[in-house]
This record gives C-alpha cells, sequence and structure tokens, in this order.
C-alpha cells in the first residue's frame, strides 16, 4: 500500500491488479480445499492459467478477474483499502459506492458505507401513498437497461450475488395448505436450491410488471411497486409415495408466488448505484434520485419484453445460440408465410410519474421471512388460469379495462417463459424448443397451425410428419392432479409426427417401444404419409403446453366450479367418463382417460362489438401476421404498466424504438439513428 502512493498511475493499477487476483486466488484456493475435504477420490486439478504471481488459478476464474480488472479501469475505481476474505459483493460495493459515499455518508475502514442524514430520512416513507416518481434522464434509463440485460443475461449469477455473506433466499414447502414445513429435503420435502423457479428471468421480469399492476381487491392501487406475499416462498410437491388423488389441496393457487426474488434484484438497482458488477454505475442510487420503485419496477418489465424481442431477432438472424443449449429458431425451419425478424410500427414507450404504495398498507408485524420494503398487505386479485373465454375477458376488463382484443394481444406474452411445479402447480412451456424469444409463436400454437416441434439439446431438431412435412396439431387435456378436485387440468399441445431421428437412429423419449424403434426413422424418411405404419406416426407431446384461459381465447368451452373444462365433444368417448368424482375416486365404475382425452370444442365467439373480430379471429390474424400482434401488444403492454393511472398523470420519458443493446457478460446500450427492428 505505501508502494502504491509513491507509484505513477500505471504502476498503481499493476499493484491493484496483483492485489485483486490474489484476493481471488485465496477464495479459489479455500473453495478448493473445502472439495477436496468432502470427496477423497476427487482427481488432482490441473493448473491450466496462472496469476501475475505464478499461482494456479482456473480458466474460469481467470476470466472473471480480467473482466473485474477492466471494470475498474472502465469506472476509474481507486480502492482504499481491500481486506482478505471479503466476498466479491463487498468488493464491488466498496468500490462504486464512492459516488453515493460523498453524497449522504462515509467509507468506513472496513469498506461500508456510514449512511448519511440523506439516507437516514430517506428510510422513513411517508404513511401516505408517494408522489409520483422523477422523471428519468436518457443516461439513466440506459445504465438501468444495461444493469437489467447484465441479469437477464446472466440469471444465476445475479442471484447468487444477491443471496450470500448468509442472507438465504425463503423457503416453505409440505403437504399442509399451505405449506409450512422447511425446505430440507427429508421425508419427501422440496430441497432449498436455485432453480428456474426463482431466477430472475427477463419472463420474470415480465410476470412482475403484470402482478404488480392488477388493482386490488377493493380495486385501488394498480402499478405501485408493491406485492402481497400471501403463498410468496412455496415449493410445492408431490406425495413422497402413494396415489396422487390423495392431494388435499383444495385449489389451484393465483398468488405472486417467487417473485420476491426479483423484487429484491430491484430493489438492489434501486438502491445500490454500482451494482450489478461490470456494468457503469449511475452517479447515485435511483431511490436518492427520487425515482419511484413503481416506475422502475414498470421500467423493468418493459426492459424484460424488450430483451425476449431482441433475443428473437437475434435468433432469427442466426447471430446467437440460445444460451440454454443449441437452439435455433423454429420460423427459419418452418415457412409461415411472414418474416421471422418482426417489423412492428415502434417498440414500447416508458412514462414516469407512478406512485409507490403507502407506509400504512405495509406490515408492522415480523413473520418468518425477512421484512421488504415492497410487502404490502392488501389483498390482490389474480386472474383464474382455469377459466374460459368468458371468465378471462371479464377479470382483464374489469381490472385493466381491457377490451377483448386487448386481453388477445396482452395474453401473448406467454409466448415466453414457463410454467414451474413447484411455484403454481402447473408445469412444461408455452412454447417448447422457443420459451426465451418473444414471437406470435404462441397464437400459432393456439390455433392449432401445421408446424414441426423444435428440441433444443447438445444439437437442435425440428420434427414433423413423412418426409419432413409438417405435423397436424391438437389438444389433449389431462388432469395434473396436484388437488383435492385432481386439478390443475392442463391442455397438452400434440404434434402428429414421426420420431426424433439423428440419421438413421432414433433418439425419441415419447411414446412406447415400437415409435422409438430405428425402423421408423428409415421409414418416415422414405415413405409417404399413406404408407407410413402407424407405430411410426403418432399423435406425441412434448412439453408444451397451455392454461384454460389460454386455449380460451380460440375455442368455446365451459368450466365447473371445480375447474373441470366440459361442454366439447371428446370428453367422454370410449367407454371412458370426464368427471371430478372419475377423477378424484379410485372406486369409481368407470375410468378417466388421463393421456389422450381430446376435445373437439367450437371457436370461441365472444367480440367486441358487431364491427369487430371475433375473438378466434383475433388469434388467427396474429398468428398468420406478427407484425399485427407486435402492433396490439405495445400499446396494450404499456397501458397495462398504467394502470390505476388517469391520462396526463404519466409523463412519457423514453422509447425503446431506437435502442441497441449488445448481450452477454458485459452488456452497452445506446440510442440509434435507426430502429432496432423497421
Amino acid at each position: 500500500l505505501k508502494l502504491r502512493e509513491r507509484t505513477e498511475p500505471g504502476m498503481r493499477f499493476i499493484s491493484l491488479a496483483i492485489l485483486l487476483v490474489q484476493l481471488r486466488c485465496l477464495k479459489a484456493d479455500r473453495d478448493r480445499e473445502q472439495r477436496l475435504g468432502q470427496d477423497q477420490g476427487h482427481e488432482e486439478q490441473v493448473c491450466t492459467s496462472k496469476d501475475p504471481l505464478g499461482s494456479c488459478i482456473d480458466d474460469v476464474l481467470a476470466t472473471d478477474t480480467m473482466h473485474m480488472l477492466q471494470a475498474s479501469v472502465q469506472e476509474k475505481i481507486n480502492v482504499t483499502e481491500v481486506r482478505p476474505g471479503r466476498e466479491r459483493s463487498q468488493l464491488h460495493r466498496s468500490r462504486g459506492s464512492k459516488v453515493g459515499a460523498q453524497a449522504s455518508g462515509e467509507v468506513r475502514a472496513d469498506g461500508t458505507i456510514a449512511l448519511g442524514p440523506a439516507d437516514e430520512a430517506a428510510e422513513e416513507p411517508s404513511k401516505a401513498a408517494t408522489s409520483g416518481g422523477q422523471p428519468w434522464t436518457q443516461e439513466q434509463a440506459l445504465i438501468v437497461l444495461q444493469k437489467l440485460f447484465r441479469v437477464f443475461s446472466n440469471p444465476s449469477v445475479a442471484f447468487k450475488g444477491i443471496y450470500s455473506g448468509g442472507r438465504v433466499y425463503e423457503c416453505r414447502t409440505g403437504f399442509n395448505d399451505p405449506p409450512d414445513e422447511p425446505c430440507d429435503g427429508k421425508d419427501g420435502r422440496e430441497v432449498d436450491w436455485i432453480d428456474d423457479d426463482i431466477l430472475p428471468t427477463a419472463p420474470k421480469f415480465v410476470r412482475l410488471g403484470f402482478h404488480d399492476c392488477v388493482k386490488y381487491e377493493d380495486m385501488t392501487g394498480g402499478c405501485d411497486g408493491c406485492l402481497n406475499f400471501k403463498g410468496m416462498f412455496i415449493r410445492y410437491n408431490d406425495l413422497a409415495a402413494g396415489d396422487k388423488r390423495s392431494m388435499s389441496r383444495p385449489k389451484v393457487p393465483d398468488d405472486n408466488n417467487n417473485l420476491a426474488s426479483t423484487g429484491d434484484i430491484l430493489e438492489e438497482i434501486y438502491t445500490n448505484p454500482s451494482w450489478p458488477a461490470y456494468v457503469a454505475s449511475l452517479p447515485m442510487s435511483l431511490k436518492d434520485a427520487g425515482v419511484s420503485r413503481a416506475d422502475l419496477w414498470a421500467f423493468a418489465s418493459m426492459a424484460g419484453a424488450y430483451y425476449s424481442l431482441d433475443q428473437n431477432r437475434r435468433l432469427c438472424l442466426g447471430q446467437e445460440e440460445d444460451s440454454r443449449g443449441k437452439c435455433e429458431h423454429l420460423f427459419n425451419h418452418v415457412d409461415t408465410g411472414f418474416s421471422c425478424v418482426p417489423s412492428p410500427k415502434r417498440l414500447f414507450k416508458f412514462s414516469t410519474g407512478r406512485r409507490d404504495c403507502s407506509l400504512g398498507d405495509k406490515p408492522t408485524e415480523p413473520s418468518w421471512y425477512a421484512p421488504r420494503p415492497f410487502e404490502t398487505l392488501k389483498e390482490e386479485v389474480g386472474p383464474d388460469s382455469q377459466g374460459n373465454a368468458d371468465t378471462t375477458t371479464k377479470f382483464f376488463q374489469k381490472y385493466f379495462g381491457f377490451s377483448k382484443r386487448e386481453t388477445v394481444a396482452i395474453m401473448g406474452a406467454h409466448s415466453i417463459g414457463q410454467m414451474h411445479g413447484k411455484a403454481g402447480l402447473y408445469k412444461y412451456d408455452w412454447t417448447h424448443g422457443q420459451l426465451h424469444v418473444m414471437n406470435n409463436q404462441y397464437y400459432r400454437i393456439l390455433a392449432a397451425k401445421p408446424s414441426k416441434m423444435a428440441e433444443c439439446g447438445d444439437k437442435f431438431r425440428v420434427v414433423g410428419g413423412p418426409k419432413g412435412t409438417l405435423s397436424p396439431t391438437g389438444w389433449f387435456v389431462r388432469p395434473i392432479r396436484k388437488t383435492e378436485y385432481g386439478a390443475p387440468f392442463q391442455w397438452f399441445h400434440y404434434y402428429h409426427r414421426c420420431p426424433q431421428c439423428d440419421g438413421p437412429t432414433n433418439v425419441e423419449t415419447e411414446g412406447d417401444g415400437q415409435f422409438r424403434d430405428d425402423k421408423c426413422c428409415e421409414k418416415c424418411e422414405t415413405r409417404g404419409v399413406n404408407w407410413i405404419p402407424s407405430e411410426c406416426y403418432i399423435k406425441a407431446t412434448k412439453d408444451e403446453t397451455a392454461l384454460a384461459s389460454d386455449v380460451s381465447l380460440y375455442y368455446d368451452f365451459n368450466v365447473t366450479n371445480k375447474g373441470l373444462p366440459i361442454g366439447c365433444p371428446g370428453f367422454e368417448e370410449d367407454g371412458y367418463i370426464w368427471s371430478v368424482r372419475a377423477i378424484t375416486d379410485s372406486s369409481a365404475e368407470k375410468p378417466v382417460n388421463y393421456y389422450t382425452t381430446e376435445p373437439r370444442c367450437g371457436v370461441n365467439t365472444l367480440s367486441d362489438g358487431p364491427a369487430h373480430l371475433k375473438m378466434h379471429e383475433i388469434v388467427e390474424l396474429y398468428a398468420e401476421n406478427q407484425d399485427a400482434w407486435l402492433d396490439d401488444f405495445v400499446p396494450a403492454f404499456e397501458k397495462m404498466l398504467s394502470n390505476g393511472y388517469e391520462e396526463g398523470e404519466l409523463v412519457e420519458n423514453f422509447d425503446f424504438t431506437n435502442v441497441e443493446c449488445s448481450t452477454g457478460f458485459w452488456p452497452k446500450c445506446q440510442v440509434k439513428a435507426e430502429p432496432l427492428m423497421p
């Protein structure tokens, strides 16, 4: 340290570089020793990289450290004191917090910040609802967008950066309602580990925007940066053994489960101007700048949708593979009749002025989980995932003021993300193999358009009918049997297709042994549809599903008060019966077809009036015209994120149309002269 004070700036940086690498090596050595202690049979690690002092450092750590040094050059950081043994997140906070410290506090000797008067005052919010958030500068918007792209690109890294140093993400599981046992993995209980259901992915931020902006039960609220925590930290599980039909949960949940982790990520961005690492820091925290939490949440939701649209564009152009396996864009393998890259009239316009929820609606008594400043006790109303078209459209009209066309458009957000059985009892993907790119595939699936099934993995595959023809598609309805009424009842999208083949080798995972036989690969390659044996050409599903509320946009059916879909030919055929009693009572006289119940429902003919398209016609329009959907989705999404505010209360502040961001470890965003998707 004394040497650093006497050296020129270049030598000072070299000293800092060596010190940082040493600290990272100490941590790596400690972790390696722990691993070796746990597994005596572990092979000795080969040293492939060394730091400037010759100490062994693995390739990942070497790359990580280089990014760390590059970040320090980028941000022109002066580190006054670094103690060995500190966690990396603390390093980042201490080095990046100097700007904030100059305004409101002092940096202690241990690298932490002592709150100044401005910070302490900020910890005492008004008991009334706050005034609208301050407008954003373009610099703020671009820096926050970079921070969010960093999170979207590396959700597990962001999650670990928040939950470290003894802080954990809470969890409850078990078979009671609500679950109230620890996630310890004992007696069939779930384990508390990092999984997709809690990671802060881009679709999770889109979901956060919807759940934040739905009005409360008393019709107050809207987008206010707060969530009710009922059912928040639950991980559902099946019985350890025995028949699922003895499950005693009364209904399918409609709460905000596992959105707290997404809120925690945004709270760190809101209060810490230098988080996350490897991107530019804000001059001061958004909180200190007078930005409302509600505005940040709306911006993050909009950013999640923008990121997913950009991922769609990149995958269309082959600019990068989906990081979750070798994935390509399905539309490059199927003739849809429209361009894979959409050309909407415009992208999202972000407005500011939203108010945060009031202190009077927040909890005052401690709970078993850590308190959050964005928790509210006000009762919320969620959509009925098992509802039909009438139920779905009435919900969106009452709580968002949406027309039927806007309802069909906004549901296209389900083109990204997936369902998690641990969080909401439903499972699988809305768009299998394409769940991280936002496009109109959701509507093509709803309308049962002929297509091919996409499969990511060791290589990208698409599979259809004989000789590579498109597969006819349709729907099966299956009871998942995780409640006392056999619910949820989930719709599974099937493809009438051949098996997946890798040359002459059958690599199929669905169907029976005959369907997975290598002989089917040769026959599907050389024979026409009329000459294929039935065992080689079947109606097969593969993790592509929908909720009843999704399918109701296109099909007309009824639903019982227990969530059972009824009213279509096909529910009761071939000696089977379709009823809650037959599903839940093993002594019922007639069996239920649990796997291939195929309803043949009519189309949904609801509309906004005689001069407007019927709902099934809107789905058809969106399925055939990607731009038509986006031109409706963008204003509907903006309307959703403005719920609870009168015209003129929010001020347009930032336009995403001409914004372009790089992805990966060190994202950069800029405003260009031309639109991203002209």
